[in-house]
C-alpha cells in the first residue's frame, strides 16, 4: 500500500504524542531516537520522495488523463519544487533536517 502525505502526517502526530509520554531520566535515548526520526519525516528530502510517489501513481499511472494533462501537471510539480531549497544539495538539508530535533 502506497504512502500517502496525510499518513506521514498522522504518523508524525503520533509520534510527537509518543515522545511527550517519555519524561524518565532512562527514556531520553529513545526519545532523542525518535526525534531523529521525525526529523527525516519533516525534511524537505522525504516530503519530495511523497510527491514524487503521488505524482507518478495519481498522474502518470491515470490513463484516463491525456498526455497534455500529464504534461501540465508534471510543470505544475517541477515548478512546485523549483521553488523550495531543494534544489540544494539533499545531503546538506536532510542534515540540517535532523540536526533540529537532537
Amino acid at each position: 500500500m502506497p504512502v500517502k502525505k496525510k499518513d506521514t502526517d498522522r504518523a508524525l502526530s503520533l509520534l510527537e504524542e509518543y515522545c511527550k509520554k517519555l519524561r524518565k531520566p532512562e527514556e531520553q535515548q529513545l526519545k532523542n531516537a525518535v526525534k531523529k526520526v521525525m526529523g527525516i519525516f519533516k525534511s524537505n528530502l522525504f516530503q519530495a520522495l511523497l510527491d514524487i510517489q503521488e505524482f507518478y501513481e495519481m498522474t502518470l499511472l491515470n490513463s484516463q488523463k491525456s498526455c497534455e494533462q500529464k504534461i501540465e501537471e508534471a510543470n505544475q510539480v517541477a515548478q512546485k519544487w523549483e521553488k523550495t531549497s531543494l534544489l540544494a544539495p539533499c545531503h546538506d538539508n536532510l542534515q540540517k533536517s535532523v540536526e533540529v530535533y537532537y
